[in-house]
């Protein structure tokens, strides 16, 4: 299944240890990263291609990636950015922007509105919003999918309700659909980080395309890569004219219509114009060139991740039967790609132990991103709602843990994560 890809395989792994650490091979089982470097050859001809052009900010190529990208996805708007996180950012505060384009029943998000959010995430889905002055809501998950259950979105909703923001957790996908209807029944705005499922679909709809926004992430470690870079997705024409003004200064020199506003102020250099707040979020024509042929990649890479969770299943299942450990489950309406592979221990003291015991053995671990995020010290200071008890989450985060799903995993590394986890277990 991966005879594609074999050919361009990197001779090194790519992962955080002493240089002598970094010079072991992918057929040295004694280290198994969370993660591979999956840059290949095209890629860096492509980078050489614009480093010989001149021209390495944001331009033809960053273009040509969005409008790649906007049709792999199925949206009518790509806009790339610098990170994930700053596609989160630029999203929340563009729903929150005084001149947002608003759908009729819907309203921009203002100072002490509510937007209910997942326990389980990564900060930086929920610090836009704290930045822009809403209160986030902590929604539990489950923690046998990691995913938000739309029951528990409802329950959340009040009148103070501005937003629903989810996340696809760790290559899978919570119901978007269902929470696409509520936000809809409740005129809320229904925003999807998908910065950890990029490709994953749920009843054969690519995530991040249900909501009024999507992100995505291409970090080194993600399900492409641009080395750093993101993406936001819209349908709506007006919401992504807004945030291409806002991803650059607040100027108008990238919107579409910017020679409409640009005739209002005549008086004013249309090149240095500004409309509206904003940040600078540009990526480089360099990272989107090198996406453009990840992207081409996205689908056999998730293969080979589906593939190796599913060896992992079959090979941990003499211990998962038994309930000695518990495994991430996946929707049946969900094709997923394994960002990495969770797992919950019985207890803390087996977690600990279990954890212990792989990074001792060259199995490099995480836990399962910022776990309950409502019990990280920064909440302390931060005004914030928690919608229920949050058990989930906190199973999660006392109990979790997750090592690598990389699409260039070998038979030899998954025989070998396997026999460490139930001699870490039995």
């Amino acid at each position: 299944m991966l005879t594609d890809l074999q050919w361009k395989k990197p001779a090194m792994y790519h992962f955080s240890g002493t240089p002598a650490e970094k010079t072991q091979t992918m057929t040295d089982a004694r280290h198994v990263p969370l993660n591979v470097n999956t840059l290949g050859a095209e890629e860096i001809a492509a980078a050489k291609n614009v480093l010989d052009s001149g021209y390495m900010t944001m331009g033809k190529e960053v273009a040509a990636f969005e409008a790649e990208f906007a049709d792999y996805v199925g949206a009518r708007h790509a806009l790339m950015v610098n990170s994930g996180s700053s596609a989160n950012l630029l999203g929340a505060f563009a729903l929150a922007n005084p001149i947002c384009p608003v759908p009729s029943g819907l309203k921009p998000i203002k100072p002490g509105d509510e937007v209910i959010v997942p326990a389980l995430t990564w900060s930086t889905t929920i610090w836009p919003f704290v930045q822009v002055g809403a209160v986030p809501v902590f929604v539990d998950c489950d923690p046998a999918t990691l995913q938000m259950q739309p029951a528990a979105i409802k329950a959340a909703i009040t009148d103070k309700t501005a937003a629903i923001a989810v996340v696809h957790v760790l290559g899978g996908a919570m119901d978007a659909a269902a929470t696409r209807d509520i936000a809809r029944a409740h005129n809320l705005w229904f925003f999807e980080d998908t910065c950890e499922s990029l490709g994953v679909q749920l009843d054969g709809q690519q995530c991040g395309t249900f909501g009024h926004i999507g992100t995505y992430s291409f970090y080194f470690a993600h399900h492409i890569t641009t080395i750093e870079g993101g993406m936001v997705v819209t349908d709506d024409d007006d919401l992504a004219d807004l945030m291409r003004a806002m991803r650059a200064h607040g100027w108008v020199r990238h919107m579409k219509g910017g020679d409409h506003i640009a005739s209002q102020y005549p008086h004013i250099d249309a090149r240095f114009l500004f409309h509206t707040t904003g940040f600078n979020l540009r990526s480089t024509d360099l990272n989107a060139a090198i996406g453009r042929i990840q992207l081409k990649r996205l689908d056999s890479f998730n293969e080979a991740r589906r593939d190796v969770g599913e060896k992992l299943a079959e090979a941990l299942r003499p211990i998962t039967e038994k309930d000695i450990l518990q495994i991430m489950q996946f929707d049946t309406r969900v094709s997923p790609a394994p960002f990495g592979y969770p797992v919950i221990c019985q207890s803390t003291a087996v977690r600990d132990k279990l954890q212990a015991h792989l990074e001792a053995a060259g199995v490099e671990t995480r836990p399962v991103i910022c776990g309950n995020l409502a019990r990280q010290p920064a909440m302390s200071h931060i005004p914030h709602r928690c919608a229920n008890d949050l058990a989930g989450a906190d199973r999660i985060m006392d109990c979790g843990l997750y090592w690598g799903t990389h699409p260039f995993m070998t038979s030899q590394d998954i025989d070998y994560i396997a026999t460490r986890v139930i001699e870490g277990l039995t």
